[in-house]
């Protein structure tokens, strides 16, 4: 089911607001990374990042599934912190490489968001649920997360 962020209770809306702004605030104040959120996308066109000319992160605002929006953020500051764009294009192992780093530092960016904000879970499947981490990421919860 894709639920709207319209369909989200306020104070789900402003537990969502509050974790967008603090991945806002980490990326453009603590590490300088422009962030650009455009309705202009198609729903399944991904978000991108790029390092030169400048750090920038261009997030799809239309992203078929919104709750997954502040993963993704948090997997695109990876990306240009750590610099990996420049070699998706050497080899399919190196990709999955890069976006598995990615989605581990996604997680533990959430993670610590969780913890500075006194937020506890279960488990982790209700961790990776309440933050929208998509399932094919689930392996790498129980060494992280």
């Amino acid at each position: 089911m894709n639920r709207s962020i319209e369909d989200m209770t306020l104070e789900n809306r402003e537990n969502y607001d509050k974790l967008l702004r603090y991945l806002m605030n980490y990326a453009m104040f603590e590490h300088h990374i422009g962030v650009e959120f455009t309705n202009r996308l198609p729903a399944y066109a991904p978000s991108v990042s790029y390092n030169a000319p400048g750090k920038l992160i261009i997030m799809n605002a239309n992203w078929i599934r919104p709750i997954e929006i502040p993963f993704l953020l948090a997997h695109e500051i990876g990306h240009v912190l750590h610099e990996y764009e420049a070699y998706f294009h050497l080899n399919n192992l190196t990709k999955v490489h890069g976006e598995a780093c990615e989605n581990i530092f996604a997680i533990k960016l959430l993670r610590q968001y969780c913890t500075e904000n006194e937020f506890y879970f279960r488990d982790y499947y209700q961790f990776a649920k309440c933050f929208g981490i998509p399932h094919e990421c689930y392996y790498l919860l129980a060494d992280i997360a």
